[in-house]
């Protein structure tokens, strides 16, 4: 069989507004209709089943919005790269815009953190919400396979919070690598009833040092 050349083009897109009630399946429907109608020259498997080699770095949850989101395409010969998010850009929803595209300068597995700007609608202060997450933070964390009470502390890399409109801004870090995934709703989750209304935006994903997803 003859060896095909293949690229791996990173775009960098934002999921916002009425796209935070889209499920991850449908957005991943979504973005392969867009990539079709773009015109790029897309790779597809061989085989019985040919698909997109597509894959998604860390898709937030269905209610959340990301300014920074990243997802993994080949294709089949090197294009420029402002005409190809350009290109995508035009075929994507409005509210799922894309920034840029670029060829990877690191692994999708060199995730090791998401930053986060979560709204919420409290009578608590930004220096009582800080005091709570000082110490031990036990929530009743869920997985695929058990549901028990964890100290997720560990696992939120930075935390601060400052008055807003309304209510008050947590701006937080937390692990994103596979093994210590943290949910942002676990944050809010953790503050109970002191939070009436909440509302999360991602901001960036990061490496191991703190630096960009790039």
């Amino acid at each position: 069989m003859e060896q095909i050349t293949k690229y791996t083009l990173r775009v960098f897109w934002q999921k916002k507004g009425n796209a935070k009630y889209t499920s991850h399946l449908d957005t991943q429907r979504t973005v392969t209709r867009a990539l079709v109608r773009s015109g790029l020259p897309l790779y597809y498997t061989q085989g019985f089943n040919p698909h997109l080699k597509l894959v998604f770095c860390l898709p937030v949850s269905i209610y959340q919005e990301a300014l920074y989101d990243i997802f993994d395409i080949d294709i089949l010969e090197k294009v420029d790269v402002a005409a190809a998010a350009e290109a995508l850009n035009k075929a994507m929803p409005k509210d799922m815009p894309v920034i840029k595209t670029a060829y990877p300068k690191k692994k999708l597995k060199d995730l090791a953190y998401a930053s986060y700007e979560i709204y919420a609608e409290t009578k608590l202060t930004p220096a009582q919400i800080e005091e709570k997450f000082s110490g031990e933070v036990v929530v009743e964390k869920k997985s695929k396979k058990k549901c028990a009470f964890t100290d997720i502390s560990p696992w939120i890399k930075e935390l601060k919070a400052e008055e807003a409109e309304g209510g008050v801004c947590i701006k937080t870090t937390l692990s994103a690598s596979p093994d210590e995934y943290l949910n942002p709703r676990y944050v809010t989750e953790f503050l109970g009833e002191d939070v009436s209304y909440s509302s999360t935006v991602r901001t960036a994903l990061l490496d191991i040092n703190g630096a960009y997803l790039e």
